[in-house]
């Protein structure tokens, strides 16, 4: 009977100790098998887009912690010329709250490649988080 305790015991021990595990290792990501462990950021959303052959936008959207007070984002475009990478424009947003949206707008070249820069600082607790992305993406007339 005490074994039988002691095992029964064991095993439930383990499985407390896998779950804290698992629950303390995870966070939420949009990057599929990327798993970051920010303290005060929930999630960010960045992409660069081509709604139409007259328009692109570089955006994001973050969303800080619930304690979050303030958030800053950045967003610079670029544009691929031969090895080099051109400034195309950027945008900065600040916002007192747990949420941001940013959305940057350019004019896309026919067949151009693409890269966004994204830095977001997020704070909560007087506690500044910065984190930074990077996105690609080529322009095709449609």
């Amino acid at each position: 009977m005490k074994k039988t305790i002691k095992s029964l015991s064991l095993i439930l021990a383990l499985v407390t100790i896998i779950l804290a595990m698992s629950i303390t290792t995870s966070a939420a990501s949009n990057e599929p098998g990327i798993t970051p462990l920010w303290d005060n950021t929930a999630i960010i959303i960045c992409n660069v887009l081509f709604p139409d052959n007259n328009h692109g936008y570089a955006e994001a959207n973050i969303m800080g912690h619930v304690s979050a007070t303030h958030i800053e984002a950045d967003v610079y475009v670029y544009r691929q010329e031969g090895s080099e990478w051109v400034y195309v424009t950027e945008k900065h947003a600040g916002i007192d709250d747990c949420t941001l949206t940013i959305s940057c707008e350019f004019v896309p070249d026919n067949g151009a490649y693409y890269r966004a820069d994204y830095t977001f600082t997020v704070t909560k607790n007087g506690v500044d988080e910065t984190i930074t992305k990077t996105k690609y993406k080529t322009f095709i007339e449609q």
